[in-house]
């Protein structure tokens, strides 16, 4: 079997030499246990002589007991300074030590497995204690002048018990009924998992409602009292004898020391079971969602509605309204008549309200009849629709478009005036929180202005000075951008990369030739007055019809260590070798100078020896008399130590592809860019290098601010909700979408007026209703999270011929109003934490087959597969909530109400509808009783108070006890968790032991199912 949810109960546990106890120890004050020895000795004869011994040993009892670690202790219930604690629940403490409430138990069990605690949880109110003041006392104390504060002493057995967290029993077995079966199982389990298993006391006491107790963990024999009090524990008539029974001669009888304490105070209400049960299905009142407008005076020089049949009242509603399919058809009549007022479209009204609307563009553009402007009413989401007129010809649809039914139908107008209003109230809330968001778009602003001057100075030199020379001298260009050309990459290189690596090399662009070669310089000048003005050199050198200077290797044939030139210049007006010869060093002549045209001479024959001089270790001879050559002249062809050639370059090209890469509209942009950092909803507007219209996004639930300016804004005659009541109503989307349409216009208002760096087209709210109840999607970012759960889309993307109220972001089975539950009682306010959801509903079939529809419907079934994750088919979870007034939730559903009430059984294949189900949050195990029961007694959960202890201040277990057995289960309305199979073997009365108490008042989570069709009625 599995032991997931599983809890077990034995009556008591000892271990060690206690178990050895088997009998009271009477006026002793602790127990004892007889232990026989046999001594065996030797004699002075050499023999050996034995004797048997018999000693009664006393065991630790509570009287040597005067402290309790607070780590044994694991958990209190309720924890400590609640003050809401269901009164028809028990306290109780918990201990980690699955033996501790017996381990100093001074008798052993009877025979009905009954064996009292050392321990008692004790709970009294303040008028029932008062704190001892007596120091030096080994335990702190209280005083409690009535016992009857105390529980029953000989019932105490009742109260203690030890829990694990698996089942122990086997298939058909009991496991109470013999220890000696479950303790190996309990070993077992507890060798498996420490942590499975302990202790606990209950206190059996009864609670009153809005109460403050305290709770003490005591001792529940005398020699325990008086242990802690400092006193002499042998002076107790009995080691078992009660802590608050009276005896002669007793010390300090009011004073009741204690080894823990905590305080804590009930609630006003019942339990989970108790509130639930309280909540009665209804069909809502027709009056909820709509109240009367009266349109027959509206502004002065406006026609009345005057529409037969409505006595010029429309009926203005709210966030939610009655489903149709829950009025009868008297009443959705009446319904269509008030929603169709404006038919045929435009009504009278509509058209001189559009005039009255359309006067302030007019007054924009000079062309209104009176000079004198009067302040017209707003056009709602003229920005978002970029529309400044209504009723145009030109439009592709007048009736169904959602600005002509926003700001032409006065029950629309006046939902956008409550947005309004509520930006107009909290006008410095929004904007501290779009100031706190805008962050550095101002300082970004400031760069992108500032790279906008630069885009356009630097464009205009770039089209004078360098696009405009492109054609005509293409060399000039390069010349120009030389600078930048290590910068700028061209297939994958730079340009500078490229020049130097092809026929051009770098010295055409070298800063020195570059000046020379400057219009303005004196060469320049020079040759143009003489008439041969400088060509296109670039251009020539890269052609090959000019030839740069080259790297100069030595020539084949020639040691270098023999003869070497080291220098060419011209001397006097004539051609000068400066030779240098030196066979002691010659990787000094290796590194001399080498030249692609010269002549060798040999200067050893013939040849005058002028002036030597010696520089840097090498002789220097110069000639001046010029070159005469001999037999061994040795001369080097032109083309002698020059390199490999290299590749020309197109200029033309190359200049025009620096130009595409120096242009300003591109590289300034990519410059101011490349220091910001933009969220990804402004990429596309700083991509195109314009300033930032930033716009703040408040996503928080804006029905709050409604419901709170008048919970009547929210929904209109809100008050007719009956309290303990549960029921449906639907959403109203076209009021949601005009509300928020003006929260969005009046916001853009304010950040035009506060010159907010705003275009005005933005969505500011996009949150209606609370999306809290939802579950998080697997590998759903944040940003994807909060954009799933708007309510509706950019106001920008409504498309002009889109009706209002078709806007449902959420939207997932189509355009159509959500059925939301509604809530009223105080079940919510204790438990804010419940589960609902919606499940799907499922026939009960006669043995053919056939729907039976004499049966309820049930829960339709989940497979263990589905369980872990629920398919949409069969169960959904809340889109949205809401919670208005203290006592009234709301929860939205993506289901219709038709398909939530689903079809009479009129065929096989009848839709059996949904049900919601209110489902009690699993937790900690917890015991007590019902407030009150109606009906038979058919599972233990439903024992209630006045069954065990009608007016008694604790529960009876022992002689005097009621008797109570179940009777077989007949469907209860409220489903409840599997029940053991003990249940059809156990009853309340005095032969119980302390695990079948623990069982029966264990409180198993309670779930509530009410289907649609008890919300809604059928037809």
């Amino acid at each position: 079997m599995t032991d997931i949810g599983t809890y077990s109960f034995l009556p008591w546990l000892r271990r060690g030499i206690a178990n050895l106890i088997t009998t009271a120890p009477g006026g002793a004050p602790r127990a004892s246990i007889g232990v026989d020895l046999k001594i065996t000795g030797a004699t002075a004869g050499g023999g050996t002589i034995s004797a048997p011994v018999h000693r009664d040993v006393q065991l630790y009892g509570p009287g040597d007991v005067i402290g309790l670690d607070p780590r044994s202790i694991v958990r209190t219930e309720p924890r400590p300074g609640i003050t809401d604690f269901e009164p028809n629940y028990l306290p109780f403490v918990e201990f980690y030590d699955e033996d501790l409430p017996w381990r100093y138990t001074p008798a052993p069990p009877d025979g009905a497995l009954r064996l009292p605690p050392w321990l008692t949880l004790v709970v009294l109110t303040e008028e029932e204690m008062s704190d001892g003041a007596v120091a030096g006392k080994p335990l702190p104390f209280v005083i409690v002048g009535d016992p009857g504060a105390f529980p029953a002493a000989d019932q105490l057995w009742a109260w203690a018990h030890v829990h694990v967290n698996r089942g122990l029993d086997t298939a058909g077995e009991v496991i109470s009924d013999d220890l000696g079966q479950v303790l190996p199982r309990f070993d077992a389990a507890i060798a498996a998992n420490p942590d499975a298993g302990l202790s606990r006391l209950l206190s059996p006491r009864r609670l009153s409602p809005d109460t403050v107790y305290h709770a003490f963990v005591m001792p529940s024999f005398e020699s325990g009292r008086l242990a802690g009090l400092g006193l002499d524990p042998d002076a107790t008539p009995a080691a078992t004898h009660p802590a608050w029974a009276p005896y002669a001669d007793r010390a300090e009888p009011a004073h009741y020391c204690y080894y823990h304490r905590w305080r804590f105070r009930t609630g006003t209400a019942g339990d989970f079971e108790y509130l639930v049960r309280r909540l009665k299905p209804r069909r809502m009142d027709p009056r909820v969602g709509r109240r009367d407008l009266d349109a027959r005076a509206p502004l002065p020089g406006l026609p009345g509605i005057d529409v037969p049949g409505l006595g010029g009242v429309l009926r203005l509603g709210g966030a939610l309204r009655i489903p149709l399919i829950n009025l009868d058809e008297p009443a959705r009549q009446e319904v269509e008549r008030y929603e169709n007022w404006d038919t045929p479209f435009p009504h009278p009204f509509q058209t001189a309200l559009a005039d009255l609307i359309e006067l302030s563009e007019d007054y924009a553009n000079g062309n209104a009849a009176d000079p004198d402007p009067v302040i017209t009413p707003p056009l709602y989401g003229r920005w978002h629709a970029r529309t400044s007129r209504l009723l145009e010809a030109s439009e592709p649809q007048l009736h169904g478009n959602w600005v002509h039914e926003l700001n032409l139908d006065p029950r629309f107008r006046v939902a956008a005036g409550f947005g309004t209003s509520i930006v107009q109230d909290n006008q410095e809330i929004y904007m501290t929180a779009a100031w706190e968001q805008i962050g550095a778009v101002l300082a970004a602003n400031r760069r992108i202005r500032l790279g906008q001057l630069t885009r356009e100075v630097a464009g205009s030199l770039y089209r004078r000075h360098l696009a405009a020379q492109v054609a005509a001298d293409p060399g000039r260009v390069l010349e120009l951008t030389a600078p930048v050309h290590a910068r700028i990459v061209r297939g994958g290189v730079t340009v500078a990369h490229g020049l130097r690596s092809s026929r051009v090399a770098s010295g055409p662009l070298t800063a020195a030739m570059r000046r020379i070669n400057r219009p303005g310089s004196t060469v320049v000048r020079a040759l143009t007055r003489s008439g041969r003005p400088p060509r296109r050199l670039l251009a020539a050198v890269a052609a090959g019809r000019a030839t740069a200077a080259r790297p100069k290797q030595a020539p084949a044939g020639v040691p270098a260590s023999e003869v070497v030139v080291k220098d060419l210049r011209r001397y006097e007006g004539r051609i000068s070798f400066w030779l240098a010869r030196d066979d002691r060093k010659p990787e000094l002549v290796a590194e001399l100078p080498r030249y692609d045209r010269f002549e060798l001479i040999d200067p050893g024959r013939d040849l005058p020896v002028l002036e030597p001089t010696r520089d840097d270790g090498r002789v220097a001879i110069r000639y001046k008399s010029g070159i005469r050559g001999t037999a061994e002249l040795i001369r080097a062809s032109a083309e002698a130590g020059a390199e490999a050639e290299r590749p020309g370059v197109a200029v033309p090209d190359l200049a025009e592809a620096t130009l595409e890469l120096l242009d300003p509209e591109v590289t300034v942009p990519r410059r101011v860019l490349a220091g910001l950092t933009v969220p990804e909803r402004l990429r596309p507007v700083v991509a195109a290098f314009r300033e930032v219209m930033a716009y703040p996004e408040i996503d928080v639930p804006m029905y709050r601010p409604l419901a709170d300016k008048s919970s009547e804004l929210f929904l209109p005659n809100l008050a007719l909700i009956p309290p303990d009541s549960i029921s449906l109503l639907e959403t109203d989307q076209r009021f949601i979408e005009a509300y928020l349409v003006g929260l969005n216009h009046e916001m853009a208002r304010e950040l035009l007026w506060r010159e907010y760096p705003t275009d005005r087209q933005g969505s500011y709210f996009r949150q209606f209703w609370d999306p809290a109840n939802q579950l998080p999607v697997a590998g759903e970012s944040a940003a994807q999270r909060r954009e799933r759960l708007r309510d509706i889309p950019p106001l920008h993307q409504w498309a002009l011929g889109s009706a209002l109220g078709t806007h449902d972001h959420r939207e997932l089975g189509g355009p159509e109003d959500e059925v939301v539950l509604v809530i009223r009682g105080e079940l919510l306010k204790r438990y804010p934490t419940a589960v609902i959801y919606a499940q799907r509903a499922k026939w009960r079939r006669t043995p053919d087959g056939a729907i039976d529809p004499s049966a309820e419907r049930e829960l339709d079934d989940l497979t263990p597969q589905e369980a872990a994750n629920p398919p949409r088919s069969k169960l959904r979870m809340p889109l949205f909530g809401a919670k208005v007034e203290p006592d009234i939730t709301f929860l939205g559903f993506d289901l219709t109400a038709a398909a939530a009430r689903g079809e009479d059984p009129v065929s096989p294949d009848a839709d059996p509808g949904w049900f919601f189900v209110l489902r009690e949050r699993p937790g900690d195990p917890r015991f007590g009783l019902d407030l009150a029961r109606d009906g038979e007694l058919n599972v233990w959960n439903d024992l209630a108070w006045d069954d065990v202890a009608a007016g008694a201040p604790f529960i009876p277990v022992g002689p005097g006890a009621p008797v109570h057995h179940l009777t077989e289960p007949a469907g209860a309305a409220i489903e409840k968790h599997e029940q053991w199979a003990e249940d059809r073997f156990l009853h309340w009365g005095p032969d119980l032991h302390a695990s079948e108490v623990a069982y029966i008042l264990y409180q198993a989570p309670v779930l509530v199912a009410v289907h649609a069709g008890e919300l809604l009625g059928h037809d």
